[in-house]
Order: C-alpha cells, then sequence, then structure tokens
C-alpha cells in the first residue's frame, strides 16, 4: 500500500532545525557537569543561564508543530505504519548504541540496562520519546474530542488547561496535579485551536516574533535579577530559573509566538532544509542518550573545564555545531539505509499487520466487553 510524499512546508521545518540545535544547546549546560554557585556573576554563569533556556522552548515547540498537522486527522484511529515507523526509530537507536557502547565500556551500567534498552519507552530511556510515543497513540481520540466541540466550548476548554498546567505552575512553583503528558496534551490543544479556528489573524510574522522577544528578554532578565539580589539576600538565588520551566508561561509564549511567528513566515520551498529537518528526531534520540550522554558532554567534550573561561561561549558553539552535524549524518545513513528496507517491509506486510490487529482488538472486546 503506497502513499505520495507529503510535501513538507519548509518555513516549519526550519523551525524543527532551529528548535532541536537550542535543544543541544541545553543539553550542552545541563549535562555538562558545571557547577557554579547560585549566585556566581561571571559572564559564563550568565551564558550558561541564557542557553538553558531554549531547550524547554524547542520541546514546546515540537508539540505545537505535531498538534498543528495531526489535529485535521480523524480518518483511522490507528495508521500502524506510522506507529511502527516512530517506534523503529526510537528502537534502532536504543539497541544499536548499547550494543556499541557495551563494546567499550567506559562508564558503569546498571544491570537491569539491556532490559531497557529492549523497552525504551516502556522504561522511558528518553522521556520525551515515551511521552510522545503515548500522545501519538491517544491523538485519534483526541481529535474526536476536539474536532465535536464548538468554538467557544474549545476557548473554554483552552482556558481551563493552560490555567491549571500553566499559571498555576507559574505563580506558585506547583505543578497542580499534571505531568509530562498532560502538558503534551495541552500543548496539542492549544496547536489544535490554531489550526481549526486561529488565534489573533492580525499580527504579522515580525510582530509574533517581536512579542517572543519581548517574552525571552522578560524570562532572561528574571533570571539575571534574581541571581544579582542573591548575592544579598542568598534566598532569593532560587528562583533564578523560576521562569524556566517548560510548563511556565512565560516559555510558553515564547514557545507560541516563535510558532506562530513561522507558521506565518513565507520561506519558499527548500530541499536541502527539508532533508535536514527529517533528522530532528534521530539527532535527539541519538546525542541524549541516556548511555551516551555521559561520555559525550564529560568525557569527549569535557564542558566543565570551561566553567570559568569566556571561551565558553565559542567552545558551546562550535561544539553543538560539531554534535547536530554528526548526528545529523549518522540519521541520514539509518534513514537510507535502515528506515527505507524497515518501511519497505511494512508496506509489504500491512495488511496482514492490520488484520491481526483487528483480530486481536476483538479478542480483548470480547474478553473484556462481553
Amino acid at each position: 500500500m503506497k502513499h505520495s510524499p507529503i510535501k513538507r512546508q519548509t518555513n516549519i521545518e526550519l523551525l524543527r532545525i532551529i528548535s532541536i540545535i537550542m535543544i543541544i544547546f541545553h543539553h550542552f549546560a545541563v549535562h555538562g557537569g558545571f557547577n557554579w554557585e547560585a549566585t556566581a556573576i561571571t559572564i559564563p554563569h550568565f551564558w550558561y543561564n541564557f542557553i538553558v533556556i531554549g531547550g524547554k522552548v524547542g520541546v514546546n515547540i515540537f508539540i505545537l508543530i505535531s498538534g498543528y498537522f495531526l489535529i485535521t486527522k480523524q480518518d483511522k484511529l490507528f495508521d500502524v505504519k506510522k506507529i511502527l515507523k516512530l517506534w523503529g526509530q526510537i528502537i534502532f537507536y536504543s539497541i544499536g548504541l548499547f550494543v556499541i557502547l557495551s563494546l567499550f565500556p567506559v562508564h558503569d551500567y546498571a544491570n537491569n540496562m539491556t532490559l531497557k534498552s529492549l523497552f525504551p519507552i516502556t522504561f522511558s530511556s528518553w522521556w520525551f520519546a515515551s511521552t510522545y510515543f503515548v500522545l501519538y497513540l491517544i491523538h485519534p481520540f483526541l481529535n474526536r474530542l476536539l474536532n465535536g466541540l464548538d468554538k467557544k466550548a474549545y476557548q473554554s476548554l483552552l482556558i481551563l488547561l493552560v490555567t491549571m498546567w500553566s499559571v498555576i505552575p507559574t505563580l506558585t512553583a506547583s505543578n497542580f496535579q499534571s505531568n509530562y503528558l498532560w502538558w503534551f496534551v495541552t500543548l496539542y490543544v492549544i496547536a489544535g485551536y490554531a489550526r481549526l479556528y486561529g488565534f489573533n489573524h492580525n499580527l504579522t510574522s515580525k510582530q509574533y516574533f517581536f512579542w517572543s522577544g519581548i517574552f525571552s528578554a522578560f524570562t532572561y532578565l528574571s533570571n539575571i535579577t534574581f541571581t544579582v539580589l542573591g548575592t544579598k539576600w542568598e534566598k532569593l538565588a532560587a528562583y533564578a530559573t523560576h521562569f524556566y520551566g517548560m510548563e511556565k508561561l512565560s516559555i510558553l509564549l515564547i514557545a507560541l509566538s516563535l510558532f506562530l511567528g513561522f507558521m506565518k513566515l513565507d520561506v519558499p520551498y527548500n530541499k536541502f532544509i527539508n532533508l535536514l529537518a527529517s533528522t530532528t528526531f534521530g539527532i535527539y534520540l541519538l546525542h541524549d542518550h541516556r548511555i551516551l550522554r555521559p561520555f559525550l558532554w564529560h568525557d569527549i567534550f569535557q564542558n566543565q573545564h570551561y566553567q570559568d573561561s569566556l571561551l565558553l561561549i565559542p567552545y558551546s558553539i562550535l561544539v553543538v555545531g560539531l554534535v547536530y552535524s554528526a548526528c545529523a549524518l549518522i540519521d541520514l545513513i539509518r534513514q537510507k539505509f535502515v528506515e527505507k528496507a524497515f518501511i519497505r517491509w511494512v508496506d509489504r506486510h500491512e495488511d496482514k499487520l492490520l488484520k491481526l490487529l483487528s483480530k486481536l482488538g476483538q479478542f480483548c472486546r470480547r474478553l473484556v466487553f462481553g
């Protein structure tokens, strides 16, 4: 069963690339072994706090993009081919990296790492991949719910979710009974509304980017303010990254305004940009694998050695560029020699898989519901 390839929008594919670069910068910082005093007033420390912001923004953008393009799909509950493609990419990197790094052990691995590598989604080898996989499984049901709401009811749901899982956490530092999945659902609902009804149609791309800059400046200046005040009142230093959380209203507004700005941005179709963007999920899986992570940042690049040096700024840019390029190249090779073969196998057996799943579903229904 063959499907014609979808011609992706280059403006959104460019945003994917920017988002994964922001995420790599974030991982360079948070996994780099840095150990500053909370009240350290140094340029490297402020650079660290600057590049940390982008990781949470990038994650939110990826879910907004997914929600925007998935919300209108209501033709079937389970797209077996796409589910297997997503699962195949995750399992490829999980098992592949475990096998390769086990041959050159540079860190002590837990005894249960083999089992976790075989079931990376179940054991959350990557928190984002596991959460996104579950969101992808349930999104057809979310679509039927959201498409069934009228505009006013949808707005009420949107206000409720954002209030509970963004406004309250921002004001109180409590996650209010939320978790990664509920936050992804909230982002999905926001993106769905943007697709079905749109937000402010009068704002231009430049205006959205302007507001994104304002929200970014507020978020970063809050960090500097609390850090400086913390030198006099130590307790205030603990709030330096208060607005940095993925669910915080400031980060949500940065991500949403960037997303809406790129949606309105007129970028001609560019095959090279689209090709690079296809590697973003693979780049994430490869560079942030729990086994590879300490080896990459501590042993190879030794980020922590640049903690008190102004060279941290150019060094981080160089390292992020190297990591992005190497991981993108590896994923392009995977796509060409592994994914294409896997998808051909799925195409040949898709009908059989669908029949098998249908029989399994009928058996479960009879067993549970009679």
